[in-house]
């Protein structure tokens, strides 16, 4: 009885794994759209079904048996997926997500292993399953004839059947979904369609409209920092002493008191920072990211440099790409500190990008063996440890005519004891400041506070007025838009709290 009730216990799970990954779905099953939704739970269960009957069947031939295997592996892959999202970041599956795990890296990948434990045991019991459940149905449900033939092939012909539909007859939604037993697959091509795109814009460079009406700083140097939120900041009002050298050097600042991240995964932030690239235009003119900062810095007599101690992502990456000098420095933040020397001792107007570690996750992992954390949970700890960084960036550079610019990319959204990559106002709240060197002509130096919600994006403008170039009179960063992780372009109030 028990080996009867395996095969419907797993239907159960891997519908499970579709809902909380389309969480939307299981909304609709209260409101107006609810037949739509049962109309889909239905069609996925179907597929599944007819799933597992093909591959009873491919295990009835042993030279078949290895695809079966490796389609159930396959399919537990896509399991693992939801059960990961639903668990370390409670929320379903997305593009954005697609683009980030495909431009991981090993390091970052063990870096987050430990955030995995739960979903990889889940990963194994449901292929144990699914195994179980395949072997099963060969040995007494299932057998060569038409029925079970014509079954086993409608998870193959379903999607094209939706194909088809999409194509030629209604998309109510306008987007390419099609459905599969797979349900993952779609979001994972689109990711890499994403990363073709993006590709494109090395081969394009642009010739911009700009206009030099002064002379520029020396120095134009921006930090990019990783998953800093603001409110874990001293400098803006956290009762834990997280920032206290930069609170020191407020007074030389001008500080951004209210700053929003255009996106809230890095790989989509950083290039809306570092292009004029509309978040309307993202999904369909990837080309338009060869408008960006560092292409401008080339032409207007600006040499280039890309410092950075996170491992390379292709989109960001395919930016960096085009500054004259790069270079990827392996070890703490800190490490980055010599090399800016190095290229400080150059007498030219330099353009300089420090991207950094800062607070990615696992924050554990930001801070030396050495570093005193004090009090400190890891998380406000990394924070302590990159004001150390800026400590050490403000030394070097305070008799010199530098500007330093920082933002980071996203915030967090903290629920529980997790530390949430989610759309939401919480998570797009950044620390954004200027500090200036003393040796920067008196126009430049403007300190205090701005008051005023402000888009990072406003990053663009801000280098181009420090080159000494006529900054353009409206930006994208007035419009505040957002790019959430469906890819699609919002207004940034109506993202939820």
């Amino acid at each position: 009885m028990f080996k009867k009730t395996v095969p419907i216990l797993l239907i159960i799970i891997y519908l499970t794994g579709f809902l909380i990954s389309f969480p939307y779905i299981y909304d609709n099953l209260f409101g107006a759209e609810k037949w739509e939704s049962i109309r889909n739970i239905f069609e996925y269960g179907i597929m599944f079904c007819s799933f597992l009957v093909f591959n009873a069947l491919l295990l009835k031939n042993k030279y078949t048996s290895v695809i079966a295997v490796i389609l159930c592996l396959l399919l537990s892959v896509n399991f693992l997926i939801s059960a990961s999202c639903f668990f370390i970041y409670h929320s379903g599956f997305n593009v954005g997500m697609a683009i980030s795990i495909l431009e991981s890296n090993m390091n970052e990948a063990m870096s987050m292993s430990y955030m995995f434990i739960l979903p990889g045991i889940l990963f194994f019991v449901f292929l144990g399953l699914l195994l179980f459940s395949v072997n099963y149905l060969k040995k007494n449900a299932v057998a060569f004839n038409t029925k079970f033939v014509i079954i086993a092939l409608l998870w193959l012909l379903m999607p094209f059947t939706f194909y088809l539909k999409h194509r030629y007859v209604s998309n109510k939604g306008g987007g390419k979904m099609i459905k599969s037993v797979y349900y993952h697959l779609s979001d994972f091509t689109t990711a890499l369609k994403i990363q073709e795109d993006i590709n494109t814009i090395k081969k394009n460079i642009p010739v911009f409209n700009i206009k030099k009406i002064q002379s520029g700083i020396e120095n134009v140097i921006l930090i990019i920092g990783e998953s800093e939120r603001k409110q874990n900041m001293s400098l803006y009002g956290y009762a834990k002493k997280t920032t206290p050298y930069t609170d020191q050097q407020a007074e030389n600042m001008m500080i951004f008191d209210h700053a929003v991240s255009p996106a809230g995964i890095t790989n989509l932030s950083v290039p809306l920072m570092l292009s004029s690239i509309h978040p309307d235009e993202f999904r369909y003119r990837y080309d338009k990211l060869s408008y960006n900062i560092i292409n401008m810095a080339n032409q207007s007599g600006y040499n280039s440099f890309w410092l950075s101690t996170q491992a390379s992502a292709r989109g960001i990456t395919a930016i960096a790409s085009m500054s004259k000098n790069k270079k990827w420095v392996n070890g703490y933040d800190e490490v980055i500190i010599p090399e800016l020397k190095k290229v400080i001792q150059k007498k030219e107007d330099k353009f300089i990008v420090l991207h950094i570690m800062g607070s990615h996750p696992n924050p554990c992992n930001r801070l030396p063996a050495n570093w005193n954390s004090g009090d400190l949970n890891c998380y406000d700890s990394s924070i302590k440890y990159t004001d150390y960084v800026f400590k050490n960036i403000f030394s070097t550079l305070k008799n010199t005519n530098s500007v330093v610019i920082y933002a980071s990319d996203h915030g967090l959204k903290i629920q529980g004891d997790k530390l949430l990559h989610i759309d939401s106002k919480e998570s797009t709240q950044v620390p954004f400041f200027v500090w200036f060197g003393d040796k920067v002509p008196a126009p430049y130096r403007i300190t205090g506070h701005e008051v005023r919600q402000t888009q990072t994006t406003y990053i663009y403008p801000l280098i181009m007025k420090y080159m000494g170039l006529e900054p353009p009179q409206h930006y994208k960063n007035e419009e505040n838009k957002y790019l959430n992780l469906e890819m699609k372009s919002m207004e940034y109030g109506k993202l939820p709290e």
